[in-house]
């Protein structure tokens, strides 16, 4: 007769032993997949930004203003940018055209929107815990720029760059963590300013002590 022996399973130990191997792999794995994950919503950010640089320029083309429109027609300043305000840029962007806000009255003729599909400021793209698009007036040209100011180095010294009497529309995303602006930086300004310099220097400014995010769009 034949022996008939009887299959052993696992034993302790060896299970233990497969445990501690996959414990060690997904400690070793979990640091990258985070990383990969926040550099795919740093670009989805990047992404939307882009689109509102699009919208911006197609609005200046057929209003001649950065400002949104009040009721009456008027570009006006409008410095929150939160699109519940429905006289912000965010906002006045999305309207369609059709829109009874549009009374046809002096720049709200030429006013061809919706110019963005979509733009909320409880629902950032991406990262962050909100974003706003205000439109109003910078600081003196060749003023310090600071992580709060409304001017933007552009060429790389220190000071701002927008025109005095000019209007600047930015964008300006909250809850950002250092991380967050590392990898959004390395995309929009690249070499621009080093060490400190970086949040400072460029298109994107970043404030290190409140997390905002305040990236210029467009001035004119």
């Amino acid at each position: 007769m034949k022996n008939i022996q009887k299959e052993q399973g696992f034993t302790l130990i060896e299970m233990i032993g497969v445990l501690a191997v996959i414990a060690i792999l997904v400690a070793l794995l979990l640091p990258k997949v985070f990383e990969i994950m926040a550099e795919s919503r740093a670009n989805a950010l990047v992404a939307a930004v882009r689109t509102y640089e699009t919208a911006v320029v197609d609005y200046y083309s057929d209003i001649g203003s950065l400002l949104p429109l009040d009721v009456g027609g008027t570009p006006t300043v409008e410095a929150t940018g939160d699109s519940a305000t429905a006289t912000s840029l965010g906002a006045r962007l999305t309207l369609d055209a059709a829109d009874a806000l549009n009374t046809g009255a002096n720049a709200w003729a030429n006013f061809r929107g919706p110019y963005l599909a979509k733009f909320v400021s409880t629902v950032p793209p991406g990262l962050g815990t909100g974003v706003f698009m205000p439109a109003t007036t910078p600081v003196a040209y060749g003023t310090t720029t600071d992580s709060t100011n409304i001017g933007w180095d552009l060429n790389n010294d220190g000071n701002s760059d927008i025109p005095t009497n000019s209007n600047v529309v930015y964008v300006q995303f909250t809850g950002i963590s250092p991380a967050n602006f590392d990898d959004i930086d390395a995309i929009i300004d690249p070499g621009m300013g080093t060490g400190a310099d970086r949040a400072l220097r460029g298109r994107v400014k970043y404030d290190t002590g409140t997390g905002a995010l305040m990236i210029y769009l467009n001035h004119g």
